[in-house]
């Protein structure tokens, strides 16, 4: 509704004070974990899946660093009984943030921080090592499908019915991004060292050396990427168990933005036989993300639109996951308007909308 939009860009644009959920007010203890649970995780959703999601559970690797309560309600958007969630909390978050997750997760058997922490520094191997450290905690719970990796500042754009729907259409095939052409040759041709590990502005904690890199191991031919996408179980298997594939990772710990080339790389070298892979890369779904100012109607951060409530029209129609990404604290309409939506489509078991175009995905047709 265009009046009810200008109605909330107004609102919006005239509030002072945006009242937040400050992170030590988690504090939630054991005994209070059933009050919790019936207050915030009380849908029929929550409690009990259809028959069908319940068949096909899925795995869920959660980044973030700040911001409790947009943790908690991308939770509540996206938990299942069924499924299984890894929670990777910096080891640089504050302990008000780690406290209050923690506080949250242990109400839940399928809700676990992960084993392993890192310090994430933008655009360096650590941001790839926090999910490899979900990756490897998820594997030993055996039932589930896929695994989407994502970050709190995300949310989805399909319920979990309609992920269940896509992903099976997607018969273990990966659903990842990959550009040959695109790739930028410095990120991989030179080898990058960290110089500064508490500066905050962009990339000046990297510096780009003179020293070139060693080829690639096994022939391989990198591919520019994403840093997420919706991996099949196998897929996470293979990169866990695949000699090539560690080798791959270790080349890679000197590069620039290796979480943009490594899932890519392993999917579209298919001379390496990883699960699910094809030969050429081609459209995905796995995330939206607007890149620069242009069609964005938020801030640009990192070349990143940060989605506003502006944006509401555009997401309703994606045919995308997840989409990227969404800062609560400046703008609490668009992500409540998301909320509702999702929830409310959850608690009905729908029919795929657009179920042909998935169908239709270049890497479900023969090569």
């Amino acid at each position: 509704d265009p009046d009810e939009l200008k109605h909330a860009l107004a609102l919006l644009s005239s509030a002072k004070y945006l009242p937040v959920i400050a992170d030590n007010q988690y504090n939630i203890t054991y005994e209070q974990c059933h009050i919790y649970r019936s207050e915030r995780f009380n849908e029929s959703f929550h409690l009990e899946d259809t028959s069908i999601n319940r068949q096909f559970p899925l795995a869920f690797n959660i980044l973030m660093y700040e911001n409790v309560e947009q943790f908690e309600r991308l939770l509540r958007i996206i938990y299942r009984p069924q499924n299984f969630y890894c929670i990777h909390v910096d080891s640089d978050a504050s302990l008000n943030v780690f406290e209050g997750v923690k506080s949250i997760v242990q109400c839940f058997s399928n809700v676990f921080l992960s084993s392993k922490r890192e310090k994430v520094l933008y655009a360096t191997f650590s941001r790839l090592q926090a999910d490899l450290n979900c990756m490897q905690d998820l594997i030993k719970y055996p039932s589930w499908k896929y695994l989407l990796n994502i970050a709190n500042t995300e949310l989805p754009l399909k319920t979990n019915s309609e992920l269940v729907k896509i992903l099976s259409i997607y018969r273990g095939y990966n659903d990842i991004e990959g550009r040959w052409k695109t790739r930028i040759i410095s990120r991989t041709k030179y080898v990058w060292k960290i110089i500064n590990t508490t500066s905050t502005s962009y990339l000046s904690h990297l510096r780009q050396t003179n020293e070139n890199k060693k080829p690639p191991p096994g022939n391989i031919e990198i591919v520019k990427g994403s840093a997420y996408g919706a991996f099949s179980r196998a897929f996470i298997e293979f990169i866990q168990t695949s000699s090539i594939a560690k080798e791959l990772l270790d080349w890679s710990r000197d590069t620039l933005t290796p979480d943009e080339h490594y899932w890519a790389t392993l999917n579209y070298n298919t001379h390496l036989h990883p699960p699910g892979a094809k030969t050429d890369p081609t459209a995905w779904t796995a995330r939206f993300v607007i890149w620069g100012k242009r069609e964005c109607h938020g801030p640009v951060v990192h070349g990143i639109c940060i989605l506003s409530t502006a944006d509401l029209p555009t997401l309703y129609n994606r045919h995308e996951l997840f989409a990227n990404k969404f800062h609560l604290n400046d703008d609490p309409i668009v992500y409540q308007c998301l909320e509702e939506l999702l929830v409310n489509r959850s608690k009905v078991n729908l029919l795929l909308k657009d179920a042909a175009f998935y169908r239709r995905m270049p890497f479900l047709l023969p090569s």
